[in-house]
């Protein structure tokens, strides 16, 4: 018995969906430079980024970083133990010199969300 390979190519792509029309528009080094960052941002290729916008009216949602999205969740539970220390405190169950502990470390807390909030909403910063 005699088996013959047989290479098979790619199959042919749907005549509706094939991309095969160019469309040319001019940049600025700036703006090619921002539209680049943004498409990083959103972990798209440049065209992907253009025709989501121009197609839906919006730009994609931005991927958080692995080590920004470890960094909120560390500073979520932070938050619940603090909270539920502040709670204890207040029944009566721990020292009360705790609680001015408490709130500076609440007061901190706030601070750094609030400076990882900023940072992430400012251009360029991702």
């Amino acid at each position: 018995m005699d088996f013959c390979c047989q290479i098979m190519g790619r199959p042919k792509a749907d005549k509706g969906k094939l991309r095969n029309i160019n469309f040319t528009i001019r940049l600025t080094a700036n703006e090619i430079k921002e539209l680049d960052g943004a498409a990083s941002l959103c972990g798209k290729a440049t065209g992907e980024l253009i025709r989501h916008k121009l197609f839906s009216g919006k730009f994609p949602e931005a991927k958080t970083a692995r080590l920004e999205l470890n960094t909120y969740l560390e500073l979520k539970k932070i938050g619940v133990n603090l909270n539920q220390l502040t709670k204890l405190a207040h029944s009566g169950r721990i020292d009360m010199n705790l609680i001015n502990i408490l709130m500076r470390l609440m007061q901190q807390q706030e601070t750094i969300i609030a400076q990882i909030l900023y940072r992430d909403s400012q251009p360029g910063h991702r």
